[in-house]
């Protein structure tokens, strides 16, 4: 592959010989090279696609800004999420290593952020939270720097993000707070809290995030319409999930900004009444 553009010594933007543009990352790849020369493939130690449509002016930028040491660690990392069939867009490197870089900048100079939504992250994603972890000991191995524990929490919506193909932060932090919201809710109608962690909530959470990214490009459920006869029939054979379904379905109207239909309803109904057998082995007493 041949030098497109030259970032600095350790970093360049190249393009294969079947025309694909790549990010190379070695140290002194570039060093004295101008822009066609071929690089070095014993020189490269890590490659990433940049996500097609990024503007050239802020590819350039955060290439420049951020040491190729956390670059390296970024792309390992997303090499160790797609290890563990999670599929992720190509804008989880770049917004990584940005977030690493000012994140052991901060380190450095003893600044400590509080993150808020800390517990509510835990809980929602803790396979996230994993991720996060063994960012902060990647960091720690290949930098010689301790980042603070509460980091993990802010690298795990990263990857919140990137499976939803979103760089809207706060939106996902916006997002987990109602999720939170509404387990407040279930917990408040079963009069038991919910274990979040376990994996009907799970399966509840997945559904609530695949309803968010519908409701923000305008698309409706993908299931199949129900039959009226089936929402009639939860609300006898599971009074207390279909209580709390109408309440969160409410709350969810509040925040997307529309209304859910029916078949919407159903499902919430359904999910609710899972999670309630899973985890007090009954989806329709009354507290």
């Amino acid at each position: 592959m041949r030098i497109s553009r030259i970032y600095n010594n350790n970093v360049a933007l190249a393009q294969t010989f079947s025309g694909e543009q790549m990010v190379v990352i070695g140290r002194g790849l570039a060093f004295g090279k101008r822009r066609g020369d071929l690089v070095d493939p014993t020189l490269v130690e890590q490659t990433f696609v940049p996500e097609a449509g990024t503007p050239d002016e802020k590819l350039s930028w955060s290439l420049a800004e951020i040491p190729s040491q956390i670059l390296g660690v970024a792309t390992d990392l997303e090499s160790l999420v797609k290890s563990e069939g999670i599929t992720i867009s190509h804008s989880f490197i770049m917004p990584l290593a940005d977030h690493l870089n000012y994140a052991v900048v901060r380190a450095r100079e003893g600044i400590v952020v509080d993150y808020p939504l800390a517990v509510e992250v835990a809980q929602l994603y803790p396979q996230e939270v994993r991720f996060g972890r063994r960012a902060l000991e990647l960091v720690r191995e290949r930098l010689g720097v301790d980042l603070p524990a509460n980091e993990a929490i802010p690298l795990a919506m990263h990857l919140v993000n990137s499976q939803f193909a979103t760089e809207d932060m706060s939106g996902t932090y916006r997002m987990t707070e109602i999720f939170s919201q509404i387990f407040g809710v279930i917990s408040t109608g079963f009069g038991q809290p919910v274990d979040q962690s376990s994996m009907s909530a799970a399966r509840f959470v997945t559904h609530l995030r695949y309803l968010f990214v519908r409701a923000a490009k305008g698309v409706d459920s993908e299931a199949e319409p129900s039959v009226p006869l089936l929402l009639e029939t939860l609300k006898t054979a599971h009074a207390q999930a279909f209580a709390c379904a109408r309440k969160v379905l409410l709350i969810l109207e509040i925040h997307l900004e529309q209304q859910l239909t029916d078949d919407e309803l159903t499902y919430l109904t359904i999910h609710i009444a899972r999670l309630a057998k899973d985890q007090y082995g009954s989806s329709s007493r009354v507290s």
